[in-house]
């Protein structure tokens, strides 16, 4: 099952006052200009920082495959 395939399983079994309540923090969070806003525009120099930084992690064995993680959390949580 793909990320989005999960995600969408996840979004179809919540109630809908759920489904409206993730809808609208979403919109909040893209709309922010706040410094609070977890989506924060970065430079150049940041990104390839952190992708160097993600690239070790990964060599020395400390990544996470996502498919597998959103996985573990859709059955934790009971959605799939």
């Amino acid at each position: 099952m793909s990320t989005l395939d999960a995600t969408i399983s996840m979004l179809e079994v919540m109630p809908e006052e759920a489904r409206r309540k993730v809808f609208e923090f979403t919109q909040q969070l893209f709309a922010s200009k706040k410094a609070a806003n977890p989506f924060a525009p970065v430079n150049a120099e940041q990104i390839l920082s952190d992708l160097v930084e993600s690239r070790q992690q990964i060599t020395d064995g400390e990544g996470l495959d996502m498919e597998d993680a959103l996985n573990k959390l859709g059955r934790q949580h009971g959605f799939l």
